[in-house]
């Protein structure tokens, strides 16, 4: 790939995240996305199979295995990520953005298309499928080391945006999302199961906010792991 066309990816990689970043608005995350959507439609001939949105060959299949494994992860991320990463910085991870929810199942009803718009479709296209696509054009083309660097990257913009959890906060999500991308990778780049697990993970994740067993979890997990 040429020079010109390397730092054309920079260009689009700097705009969607700086949408992410500095767009103050409830639907910024879907703004960025549009705008990922339409970088990978110039740039690419099949933009719906370039950001892993291409039928599954399976629908009932990748359900299948998204839900339970969606639970996996929030057992694992509960029970074992945060009170490891608590333990190593001393912080506890801040969830305080949603302590609006507990009790409250209007107001969790309510924020359930934004988890499965905002987060399980549109972070999956702009953190997984656009980032890791277009760090590796940058990078020259897909290559072993290009899509290592490409998922690393990738991970790391994800925790730094989600800032608003603190330290803690960004390095829990970021291994999150370093095991999101390499389902992604792994999968074939098919997005939909990513999008299934995604979904299914922040569905409970804040069910747990709703029924406050987060802090059942939370001191079980500092059982298992004190700090």
């Amino acid at each position: 790939m040429s020079i010109p066309a390397r730092l054309r990816q920079v260009v689009w990689i700097a705009l969607v995240v700086g949408a992410v970043a500095l767009i103050d608005w409830d639907f910024a995350i879907v703004v960025a996305a549009l705008l990922a959507i339409a970088a990978v439609a110039i740039e690419t001939r099949a933009p719906l199979r370039d950001l892993g949105l291409a039928r599954p060959r399976s629908i009932l299949r990748t359900i299948a295995i998204g839900v339970p494994a969606g639970i996996v992860l929030l057992l694992f991320a509960k029970l074992l990520l945060t009170p490891i990463v608590e333990a190593l910085t001393g912080i506890p991870r801040d969830l305080s953005a949603f302590d609006f929810l507990r009790g409250d199942v209007a107001a969790y009803l309510s924020l359930m298309p934004k988890i499965w718009i905002g987060a399980a479709i549109c972070e999956e296209i702009i953190f997984r499928a656009f980032l890791i696509g277009r760090l590796e054009a940058a990078f020259g083309g897909a290559s072993r080391a290009a899509t290592a660097a490409a998922v690393l990257l990738s991970s790391a913009v994800f925790g730094a945006a989600h800032a608003y959890q603190g330290p803690t906060g960004m390095l829990i999500t970021g291994v999150l999302g370093l095991l999101f991308a390499i389902v992604y990778v792994a999968a074939g780049r098919n997005l939909w199961l990513n999008i299934v697990v995604h979904g299914v993970y922040d569905t409970l994740s804040l069910a747990l906010v709703l029924t406050s067993l987060d802090r059942v979890f939370a001191e079980i997990g500092h059982r298992l792991i004190p700090y």
